[in-house]
């Protein structure tokens, strides 16, 4: 009977071993994995901020092209038959931001 429950304890500690050993490897593989997606991300952030940037410069320069154009411009908006808020979305928009 005393080698019966000592057998019984053995595996159960046997077990519990296997098991702690097994959260731990899932532990540092879930840690591993984070760790890379957070480095991902980190360069994903950075790459849209860049982008984010060039967006910028682009708009200004567009921005800049359009009024040098506008004295120039045949097509003026007082010969659109459209009220003024609708006289020109585009430009009304990029002034705006």
């Amino acid at each position: 009977q005393l080698d019966e429950e000592e057998e019984r304890r053995k595996r159960r500690r046997e077990k519990n071993k296997v098991a702690a050993a097994r959260c731990r490897n899932k532990k540092k593989e879930r840690t591993e994995f984070l760790q890379r997606e957070s480095e991902r991300l980190e360069l994903m952030n950075a790459e849209l901020k860049a982008q984010i940037e060039e967006l910028k410069q682009e708009r200004q320069q567009l921005i800049l092209m359009l009024n040098r154009h506008r004295p120039t411009c045949i097509v003026r908006t007082d010969s659109i038959k459209t009220p003024e808020s609708e006289a020109n979305p585009l430009l009304e928009q990029l002034e705006k931001k």
